[in-house]
Formats: C-alpha cells, structure tokens, sequence
C-alpha cells in the first residue's frame, strides 16, 4: 500500500489534494486537525490516505525510451526484451531472470548514446531484506515477508527503494491485528466496565491509564473513577492521585484483595473504572490471581483486561510478557514508548500473530496527546520508515 499524508486548510482541500495525486481509488485511512497550516496560522487538517491495490500504481508507468534513440535501439526492440524477462519469470519461477538483467540497463545506456558498463541491477527482493533487518524483524519474520514479497513482485518494473517500502508496508499492514476504542460510542449497560491494565515494570501502565482517562474525561464527557493495586513501587499511589486531582476524577487505593469490591462500589457512578496494576519482572498473572478472582465474578461490573508493552522491548521479551501474562486473557494490547526507538520491527510477531489485537499507541509522555488509537496502515508505515513526532514516518 502506499500510504502518503496530505495537509489542506480545511477537509475538502485535503481531500482535493488526496485525489489529485493518489487518483479516485484512495483510501482514507485517518484525519486530523492541526493547529497551524502552512504560513497563515489558520487551523488545518491533515489526511492520510493510500493506495490499497494489490499492485502500485507505479507498477502501470514502466519508464520508457525516445520512439528513435541516436544509436538506432528503438522503444519497441526494449518492450521485446522486457517481454523475454517476464516470460523467463513466468514459466521458470521468481528470480530466474536475475542473470539477464543487466541487458536491460545496457539497453537503457544504448538508448542514450552510453557504451560505459552499466551498474549492477538494482535487486528489490535483496532491498527488502536489507530493509527489514534495518527495521528490526525477527530474522524468521524477515525470511517470510522476502518470500511474500518476491511473490507479488514480479513484474519487471524499475523499481526504487519507497517502491519496495511501499509494497512492504502493504504487506505488514495486511498481517497486522488492531481492535481500535475499548469503549463502546453509547453505553448498553447500566453496569460499569472495569478494565485491569497489566505489564512488566516499566512500560507505562500508569501514564498510558491517565491518558485515557483525560481522554473520556475532556473528549467524550465519560465519568471515569481509577483504582490502584500497585502499592509496591514508590510514588505510584502518589502518581495516580495527582493525575486524578487534575482531572477531577476519583481515586481508590487497595491493598488488599479483600478491600477491591468495596473500591470498585465507592465508584459505582463512573462508567468506566481503570485499574493500575503492579508492574512486577517476575511472576505475571500468579501475583496478581487474587485480585484477579474478585474482578472475574463480580456481577456488578463487566471486566476486561489489558496487556500494556513497550516498544523498546525486544522479540523475545514480547515473547516472554505474553506468556507471564497468558493466563490473564488479555483482551487487547496498548504498546507504548515507539518515540524511544529507532526500529519497531520487533513488534511484528506480537501484533500479527499473538491474536490479541492492538487498542492504542503511546508516542511520548505528554497527557493525554501522546496516544492514538491503533491503525494498521500508520503501524506498518512506522515499522518500514521508522517513527516521527509529525507522522511522515521517514527513518532518521
């Protein structure tokens, strides 16, 4: 897919400037509005937009040579020649070409009146691979997206290295599983939702729950009450209060899993209650089963739980967390700190294949601005391209 950001003055500019370039068959994948557009300091909007077709746009407008080149090479001897690389693909498999590809860049120097040796080919398929390990997939992963790649690459295009990013993001973007809000537009129960948030030491349980707290507070008008379970760290009762006090929102400590039905029935007003969980290295779900049986068979309120990670994790200890955590069934993953590296590769197996979809993204400590709702499309681009604060997604 590709995918490309587009800044209007209002929607509509955004959306002239989206089909302009991308053409009538883009894709909206999100909106947003800016605080200053451009040089006259008006409000703005910025859309992403892509691309979804199998093969890129760019795949239609192969570069073609003068009807009559100086040396007599002729446009129709070039299309022939790229006809023999194709069929060689067609009916002796992927890469079988590889060998002969070099002719057509001679036929290119030809065409301009160029005898010097021609460069070696640029080689996509060994692009991709280079991408992927700079971008920090796993190498299982890396080997299996090459091969998905190489299958739907194989048209005899001139490629460039965006074209091999774009074609990947399409395919990470594919595998990707995200689940968008936790809460519902309406609330259909008169009974609040408590969602426990878990994870090692570490990840941002707590700033992660306090932004999305002023986010139901401030943006939707949701009363929202927290609970705090994790009276073993230093300052985090502390921590949760201050926030609560600047949101007006009410906090209950418990430190015991007796006392959690009477903290969640002092909130019986909020709608929606969050609950700060001790981030512990060792033991997962064990160390927190007996606050888990009081959440699970409480009738008076439906329970969910969430699995908080960090971006700055590597593969095997998203691994690890996962299973620390099984027991517990998370019902969706929020993955925090992406502004603290500079590949996010590592994410791929967690996302796409742990069957826990993704709900929301921290992108840096300011509260509540630095989290979004997951999307497929922005995580992929930010997989392939590396992060940014103003989400161009280019590597640095």
């Amino acid at each position: 897919m590709m995918i490309k950001s587009f800044e209007g003055g209002d929607m509509n500019d955004a959306l002239r400037k989206v089909k302009k370039e991308l053409g009538p068959d883009a894709v909206i994948l999100s909106s947003r509005k800016t605080e200053r557009s451009g040089s006259s300091g008006t409000p703005g909007v910025v859309v992403t937009a892509g691309l979804p077709q199998m093969d890129p746009p760019w795949a239609r407008d192969l570069p073609g040579a003068p009807e009559e080149a100086p040396d007599g090479v002729r446009l129709s001897e070039m299309d022939a020649l790229r006809e023999v690389i194709a069929r060689m693909e067609r009916e002796w498999g992927p890469g079988s070409s590889r060998e002969i590809q070099g002719l057509l860049a001679r036929a290119g120097h030809l065409s301009g009146g160029l005898l010097s040796p021609a460069l070696p080919p640029f080689d996509p398929v060994e692009e991709a691979r280079k991408i992927l390990a700079a971008s920090g997939f796993p190498e299982e992963e890396q080997e299996d997206l090459v091969e998905a790649f190489r299958l739907l690459s194989y048209q005899p295009v001139d490629w460039s290295s965006p074209q091999v990013q774009s074609l990947l993001q399409f395919l990470v973007a594919q595998k990707l599983d995200v689940a968008g809000s936790l809460f519902s537009g309406e609330r259909t129960s008169d009974r609040p939702q408590v969602i426990l948030f878990v994870g090692p030491t570490g990840v941002g349980k707590t700033t992660t729950i306090a932004k999305i707290a002023a986010m139901l507070v401030a943006r939707q008008r949701r009363p929202v009450g927290l609970v705090n379970l994790d009276t073993y760290r230093i300052g985090a009762v502390e921590q949760l209060r201050i926030y609560g006090d600047l949101m007006g929102v009410p906090v209950e400590v418990v430190s015991s899993p007796s006392r959690l039905s009477g903290a969640i029935g002092h909130l019986r007003e909020s709608e929606i209650i969050l609950v700060d969980s001790a981030g512990r290295s060792e033991g997962g779900a064990d160390e927190l089963a007996p606050f888990l049986s009081v959440l699970g068979s409480g009738g008076a309120w439906e329970f969910k739980s969430v699995l908080v990670v960090s971006a700055t994790q590597k593969s095997d200890d998203l691994n690890r967390t996962l299973h620390r955590f099984a027991k517990i069934r998370p019902e969706a993953l929020v993955v925090t700190k992406v502004d603290e590296t500079g590949s996010l590769g590592s994410l791929y197996p967690l996302l796409a294949h742990s069957r826990i979809p993704a709900a929301y993204v921290g992108t840096g400590q300011k509260v509540p601005e630095d989290i979004e709702l997951a999307h497929g499309g922005r995580l992929a681009q930010w997989m392939i391209e590396g992060w940014s604060r103003d989400g161009s997604g280019v590597r640095t």
